[in-house]
Formats: structure tokens, sequence, C-alpha cells
């Protein structure tokens, strides 16, 4: 019921019960003025509508009162229970914004590549709620998908599996880099059994594919399967987009990396006073690429700043409690093209831009930022992922003199024995 009818039967509850009151005052007072006056008529007549007075206390608490704490009550379980709905909307977020720390970390981690490919499977498996995750790299040079990583499951099928680019879904989701939800994938007509991977248990699927935005290059897959049909709501959709732009940035400078490595070793060859200093630069690479970081921040539509992670702090050098009193774009140089974001979120469609961020003790860093629209409790957010570029934009410029000085090196005669 609406507060103003509560307000309405509260007012009608107290008006009769003082008129109740009243009447027994007056009751009373009659009763002892003919009692005076010794009128035997007179008093019989008040005595016989005194139990009038607990017979009309009994219908207003039967009719009105009753059921105005009867109203009251239920309201007030209907309000424990949004209450409820409330704290559980909060651990979900709580448990997405620790998966995505959990899957950075592990992404990001000292250990071996393929080991940490593994930690990212299990931990989006977790996270997804899935029965499976796999991860598949893309092989440009054979235009096709190699399984990298799953979450335990069928670990015999990984570097064994191979998918041609544009054959089943994968391979579709790989040409046409667009994602593919299906509630049952067997029924699709781009499905087709894979050799050496056993799917028939399984029944619905996310698959998304992994491109880096800043120059649209593919470099794998990364689907979830589920054995119980499944509707993806779309704040899952946008959670596991944004665990696919980490994992994109990691293969890619992974990918860098063992390139330079692949460099570095032909150097060697050709030079030998050359070795000491690939190797200090081999190390620079490693140390550029260890310490970018990826930012997760949650915005209001304006662009405030309601939610920022420790990365962000180390990102910014600012404390948490100064990130949330400040918008988002305040921390940019040039805050014109980054604040394009906004518009493209509100039409409901991810954004990614680029630009330069002052942190607090003055430096610039290059940044990319990638948001989409995140749904909470009835409001619209923003959720945006700020990774660091500035390694990768140097990587990209090592490997260019790399490469010339590689092919200098080449066009010189070898020297005589």
């Amino acid at each position: 019921m609406p507060q103003g009818g509560f307000e309405h039967s509260k007012g009608i509850s107290v008006f009769v019960l003082s008129l109740i009151l009243v009447a027994a005052v007056l009751i009373g007072g009659a009763a002892g003025y003919f009692i005076s006056l010794d009128d035997r008529y007179a008093v019989l007549f008040i005595s016989a509508l005194v139990p009038l007075i607990p017979l009309v206390s009994f219908v207003l608490y039967r009719k009105i009162i009753f059921p105005y704490y009867r109203r009251l009550e239920d309201a007030n379980l209907e309000l424990h229970l949004k209450h409820e709905e409330l704290l559980d909307i909060k651990d979900d977020l709580f448990i997405k914004f620790l998966g995505v720390y959990d899957l950075n970390y592990a992404a990001n981690s000292p250990r071996p590549f393929s080991n940490r490919l593994k930690d990212v499977a299990d931990t989006t498996a977790r996270v997804m709620e899935a029965d499976a995750c796999f991860i598949y790299f893309y092989d440009k040079k054979k235009d096709e998908l190699l399984l990298a990583a799953t979450n335990g499951v069928q670990e015999s099928a990984v570097g064994n599996v191979r998918i041609p680019l544009g054959e089943g879904i994968e391979g579709w989701v790989g040409r046409r880099l667009e994602p593919v939800t299906l509630k049952d994938f067997r029924t699709d007509t781009r499905f087709h059994e894979i050799a050496g991977l056993a799917l028939s248990s399984y029944q619905s699927l996310y698959c998304l594919p992994l491109y880096v935005y800043a120059n649209g290059a593919l470099v794998g897959i990364m689907e979830v399967f589920y054995a119980k049909a499944k509707t993806f709501t779309d704040e899952e959709i946008n959670f596991f987009t944004t665990l696919s732009g980490i994992l994109s940035t990691t293969i890619q400078n992974e990918q860098m990396q063992e390139e330079l490595r692949k460099m570095n070793s032909e150097l060697e060859q050709w030079v030998a006073e050359k070795t000491e200093e690939l190797r200090a630069s081999e190390e620079r690479y490693r140390t550029l690429v260890e310490n970018a970081s990826e930012s997760i921040f949650v915005l209001a539509e304006n662009g405030d700043i309601v939610f920022a992670n420790e990365q962000a702090v180390r990102l910014t050098g600012a404390t948490k409690y100064d990130l949330l009193h400040k918008n988002l774009f305040e921390l940019f140089v040039d805050p014109v093209r980054p604040r394009e974001i906004l518009v493209e979120v509100g039409e409901g469609r991810p954004s990614v831009r680029s630009g330069e961020l002052r942190r607090t003790d003055g430096t610039v860093v290059s940044v990319e930022v990638n948001a989409v629209t995140l749904s909470l409790m009835g409001k619209r957010f923003v959720q945006s992922v700020v990774r660091d570029i500035t390694a990768q934009t140097q990587l990209e410029q090592l490997l260019v003199e790399k490469a010339q000085e590689l092919s200098l090196l080449k066009s010189r005669p070898a020297s005589p024995q």
C-alpha cells in the first residue's frame, strides 16, 4: 500500500479511538450525574450503553487497527526482502571485481606463460560459473586457432586441437571478430564436432574474439561452456568482455616478447660483441612489460569515479579517497577525446579511446580506455579499464629499431675467415 494509504488509515484509527474515549468519559460523567439525582431510569439507560464501548473497540480493532498492522508487517517483510536483494547484488559485484583483479594478477604474474594461461582459464571459469573454459591462440602463418589452455578439463587436447579460421563456431568468431552467445550451440548450423575435443556434455556457450583494439589484430579466442542451458545477462556479457580485453593485451605482449627473443638470437649469431647489449635490452623489455598496469574504474554517467581498484591507485598516484572525489577525465592532459567514451557508451556501444593521463606527481603516461555500460540496482554506470600502453608503445619502437639493425647487419658482406 502507498505511504499515503497508511497515513490515512492511521488518522482514521486515531480519530475513532478518540471518539470512543470521549464517549466513555461522557458516559461515566453522565452516570455519576444521574446517580447524584437518584434517577434510576437514566442510570439504567446509561448502564446499558457501557457494554457498547468494548464492543465498538473490538469492531475498531478488527476492522481498522488489525488490518493496518497486518499491512505494516507485509510492508516490513517486503522491505526486508529488498534489502536482502541489494545485499546479494552487492556481493555479486564484489565477486566480479575480485575476479577481474585475480585474472589480471594471473595474466601478469612472473610464472611461465603456459601456467599463466591455465590460471586465467581457471579464474574465468570460476567467475563466470562455467563448467569449462578454453583459450585458443591465433596462428597467423597457418591461419588457424590452436588450443592453448583449459581450466583443467580435457588437458590432453591442449596444443593438439587446431581449428581453421572460418570453420565451426570458433572459426566463425575469429574470422568475423564478433562474439557469439548460444543457449544450445549443438542446434546451430555453424557447429561441428572438433577432432580431439569432446563437447557433447555441454549445451550453452559464450565465445569471444581476443583482439587488440589499438590495431584490430586477432590474437585468439576465449569461450566458456555450460552443461545446462543458460541465458546470458548484459552484466555477464560486459564482464566477460572486460576479461577478454585484459587477456588480449597480455597475449600480444607475450608474442612481442617472443619475437624479440628470436631477433636477439639472430643478432647474437651475427655479432658476438652485441650479446651483452641485447641481453640488457631484453631485460629492459621484460621490465617494461611486467610493470605495465591495467586499472579498473566504475563511473557515474557524467564520468565521476565511484569505484577504483588498487591498480588505479598505483597508476594515478592518488589515494582511493582522492580518486572518489574526481571525474576520471580530469586526470587526462586533454580530456576531450577520452570524454567521447561517455557518448558512445550512452548509446549502448563498447568504447575505446586513447589519451595521456597526468599522475599526481606531474608525470604523463599514455593510456587506452576500454569502457562498457554497467547496470546496478536500477542505475546505469560506466565500467572502464584503463591500460598503461607506454610499455607497448616503447616495445613497438624497439622492435622497429632492432629490425632495422638486423637488416643492416645482414646486408654487410661476410668477413673473410
